[in-house]
């Protein structure tokens, strides 16, 4: 064999090799991104998925064209179902989960504009943090949201290397989202030693405040850097969208934590100038919910069942269900969400209120703890 014949077999060879990775991959499709062939047993399961979320997303949302999305973190990817008949108008508006794990402010920002410049946006719910909003320069903060790399995806050798992971845990794993973006975590563990490490983990430093003693004080002159939420409001009036914002809801357990810990009076003065803003640059066009209550979803015991909640920040999609009613169903007064601007008082009251009629409450907690 000639140096030349060497070459032409080697090169051929090499090529072929890359043609049979290439059907291989896209044909077990570990990214989820090309949704072709799906065979139970084979390749039906995408426990790989998340990996690859921040690229896959955003192209599937530029090949879905969804009207409806929901922004945010892991707390609305876990949360939040987008085919919820209230989000969607009964199935009238395309949807999509369109929040990722551990996305900061930044990137929930420039998750909203990257889809209004993509999508045919005519929703869109946000969960925020209660806190500085400010704007962020797109270019640098969410660089991933960016075409997705065909070349990437089938010819590589990481692409190989999930793709043959995904048809290993095929009988091992689940899929760890739903196809419209839902991040569907694993719920067959025992959640409960888990939601209570989260908890005590929180309750570091808190427990044996002395009560005529605040941990922290809080600074009710603060003004907090609202600039990012301002261009997503101002974003949202230009497109035409119904914008609605919520605060993430919090265990009513960790609520208790943190008022003995002195943070939710705070807390509490960000969620009133975050509302006087929007309904001052909206005005009142855009609603702004909180979810902190007391009540037979928000103060679930713990030791009983934890089937509505992950931890004490992540709720199931069964909340999410009774939120997104609450945002967007018209025919009712809400029955958990609260308006932005509440009275720190009025939630005291609602407090006590509950305590009162149900005693075993702090009974309950201590168990958690004690």
């Amino acid at each position: 064999m000639t140096f030349k014949q060497f070459v032409i077999r080697f090169a051929f060879g090499y090529f072929f090799l890359m043609i049979v990775i290439g059907i291989f991959n896209r044909v077990v499709d570990p990214a989820w991104y090309y949704r072709e062939v799906e065979i139970k047993g084979f390749n039906a399961v995408k426990p790989e998925y998340l990996s690859f979320e921040r690229t896959v997303k955003p192209a599937l949302l530029k090949r879905y064209q969804p009207e409806a999305i929901i922004l945010g973190s892991s707390y609305s990817e876990i949360g939040f179902d987008p085919t919820n008949t209230s989000f969607t108008d009964n199935g009238s508006l395309k949807s999509m989960n369109f929040a990722f794990a551990r996305a900061s402010w930044a990137e929930v920002q420039c998750a909203f504009e990257f889809a209004l410049a993509n999508s045919p946006i005519k929703r869109a719910v946000i969960g925020i943090h209660p806190g500085n909003l400010p704007i962020s320069d797109c270019e640098k903060s969410f660089a991933p949201l960016r075409d997705f790399n065909a070349i990437e995806a089938l010819f590589t050798y990481s692409a190989l290397e999930y793709s043959i992971k995904t048809l290993k845990n095929q009988n091992e794993r689940e899929s760890t989202h739903t196809k419209d973006g839902m991040f569907f975590y694993n719920r067959a563990r025992n959640p409960i030693p888990f939601f209570i490490n989260g908890l005590k983990s929180r309750s570091s430093g808190c427990k044996n405040i002395p009560a005529n003693k605040k941990a922290l004080q809080p600074d009710f002159e603060k003004k907090l850097n609202l600039s990012g939420l301002q261009r997503m409001i101002d974003s949202a009036k230009a497109h035409d969208i119904e914008l609605v914002i919520f605060a993430y809801p919090k265990h009513a357990y960790l609520l208790e934590l943190e008022m003995q810990c002195g943070r939710q009076e705070a807390e509490w003065q960000n969620m009133n100038q975050i509302a006087t803003m929007i309904n001052s640059e909206s005005e009142g066009e855009y609603r702004a919910w909180h979810f902190y209550g007391y009540n037979d979803v928000f103060a679930q015991p713990v030791r009983k069942t934890t089937g509505l909640w992950q931890d004490a920040r992540h709720f199931n999609f069964e909340v999410g269900n009774l939120m997104l009613a609450d945002m967007f169903d018209q025919s009712r007064p809400p029955t958990y969400a609260r308006p932005l601007d509440m009275k720190y008082s009025d939630f005291l009251n609602e407090r006590e209120a509950y305590k009162l009629r149900h005693p075993e409450f702090k009974a309950e907690m201590g168990k958690v703890f004690y």
